[in-house]
């Protein structure tokens, strides 16, 4: 894609950001992620240190630049490398479904489930008369251009862009539910996200949520009126969340899966930028969130991308990779990340500590990890683990104490389970337990849209619902000091 852009001040990722044109900025544009990768066709600026660090010779030759490290004012012809991913982003919008007693809310009208998340959204249009889904709808969060973490977005939120963050969540929404509703007139939304997702979209304060003791500036359940915050009839519930890191899309999860109405003792996994977690039963659930960084989805690895087309999203043990939509390798996302470490350690080319045999390893053509990629991923991995032992540990159980193991998220959906219990992700004794449950957090809209007496449920939740802060646990430290490892 060929666009135009001038440049009066700032940056040209701040520049396109001011577009309707999609940037990738994981680390909005504080220029350690080199994601943000473009390519300048006309008045090509000299290259910064930064940029010689991430590209070649002959890519610097070329004119591919970082939209973030372009400073000079001009006007600039740009090529962006990466426009491709706001189109061809693999999004879950499909869920387990699981037997429910509760007695159908019949009503007139249509009304839609929503899911924010950090990275992508999910829309399901239903027909409130039968309960019968009409519709689904899936694209990318746009606010990811700004940061693929909670944290960015909020240090960008705080330091005056909370406008910025808004519009970009207001115009996506507004744009997907016009797509997916037709003709149809809305009687109520249902919506879910994690805590920060739900502060932008109501551009409530942030600035609790990013500093000790990290508060928000709600969590109970908001009623609203749609016509003021997307300009749609209808009325709008924002559900509960637990805490400032697990969020209303977890309470979701829980309620999707009945946890908090089970006898068995259920722990619930959502893998992602972090890791949200909750381990319970009717009686009492504990939460916790551990910042696992962007290694999952991505971010911070030298060839990783998100779920696009032609991410490597498995790697056999003979060496042999599949991508997303059978395309052309591009890169490798976090499934494939999974399984490519996994073969190495097999393979003796990656020692239990970390350390590779070789410069990098091979995964495919200009595909690779570095030592750089797998510390990044030790560290990511270490954090999920280190979690799930804390919460196993805080319960008063061991994981073969545990009935259900709930692996949810697109992330949990597609990993190959052997491979993230033999390199210590997930626990040994959690083998034969695993259920991949996709995305929970619609799933729970759904319920809370069409069943009865759900409001009840949401409150049971909050009441026995209790969260763990990890900030200065030293349990937690030991463990993920542990978890480095690979088993």
């Amino acid at each position: 894609m060929l666009v135009q852009v001038n440049l009066d001040h700032g940056t040209l990722l701040d520049a396109l950001r001011k577009t309707t044109i999609y940037t990738n900025a994981p680390c909005n544009g504080r220029g350690v992620c080199g994601k943000c990768k473009i390519k300048i066709t006309e008045n090509v600026p000299p290259a910064t240190a930064i940029e010689t660090k991430f590209f070649s010779a002959d890519e610097i030759a070329s004119g591919i630049r970082l939209a973030c490290a372009v400073t000079a004012p001009g006007t600039y012809i740009v090529e962006l490398e990466d426009a491709i991913e706001k189109d061809s982003f693999s999004i879950l919008s499909s869920y387990e479904v699981f037997e429910e007693v509760a007695e159908l809310c019949y009503a007139e009208g249509f009304g839609v489930g929503i899911d924010i998340g950090t990275t992508t959204i999910a829309i399901e249009l239903f027909d409130l008369a039968t309960g019968e889904l009409l519709r689904t709808h899936t694209f990318l969060n746009t606010q990811r251009t700004y940061g693929s973490d909670v944290i960015s977005r909020i240090d960008y939120a705080n330091k005056g862009g909370m406008d910025d963050l808004n519009a970009k969540i207001i115009s996506s929404l507004k744009e997907g539910l016009a797509t997916i509703l037709g003709n149809a007139v809305l009687s109520k939304a249902i919506i879910a996200g994690n805590t920060t997702m739900l502060h932008l979209l109501t551009k409530a304060d942030c600035s609790g949520l990013g500093i000790y003791p990290f508060t928000a500036n709600f969590l109970d359940m908001k009623v609203g009126d749609l016509s003021q915050l997307l300009a749609l009839s209808g009325e709008y519930t924002l559900l509960a969340g637990i805490s400032t890191y697990v969020g209303a899309d977890i309470l979701s999860g829980i309620l999707h899966t009945n946890m908090h109405k089970n006898d068995a003792i259920c722990i619930l996994i959502d893998i992602g930028t972090n890791g949200e977690m909750a381990i319970g039963n009717k009686h009492n659930i504990l939460t916790l969130a551990t910042a696992a960084g962007p290694a999952f989805e991505g971010g911070n690895i030298s060839c990783g991308v998100g779920s696009i087309a032609g991410a490597i999203c498995q790697v056999a043990s003979d060496g042999h990779i599949k991508t997303i939509g059978d395309a052309k390798a591009v890169g490798i996302c976090g499934s494939g990340l999974i399984d490519a470490i996994a073969v190495a350690l097999a393979n003796e080319t990656l020692d239990e500590t970390g350390s590779i045999e070789t410069e990098v390893i091979h995964i495919a053509e200009d595909i690779y990890l570095t030592q750089k990629d797998i510390r990044e991923f030790q560290l990511a991995k270490s954090a999920i683990r280190a979690g799930i032992e804390v919460l196993l540990v805080k319960y008063g159980v061991a994981a073969s104490e545990i009935d259900h193991v709930y692996l949810a998220g697109g992330f949990g959906k597609f990993i190959n389970l052997d491979n993230a219990i033999s390199i210590g992700l997930l626990p040994n004794d959690f083998a034969d337990k695993i259920q991949k449950v996709g995305n929970t957090s619609l799933g729970g809209v759904r319920k809370f849209l069409l069943y009865k007496d759900i409001k009840d449920e949401v409150q049971q939740i909050k009441s026995i619902a209790k969260d763990l802060n990890l900030a200065h646990d030293p349990l937690f430290n030991e463990l993920f000091m542990e978890h480095m490892l690979f088993e």
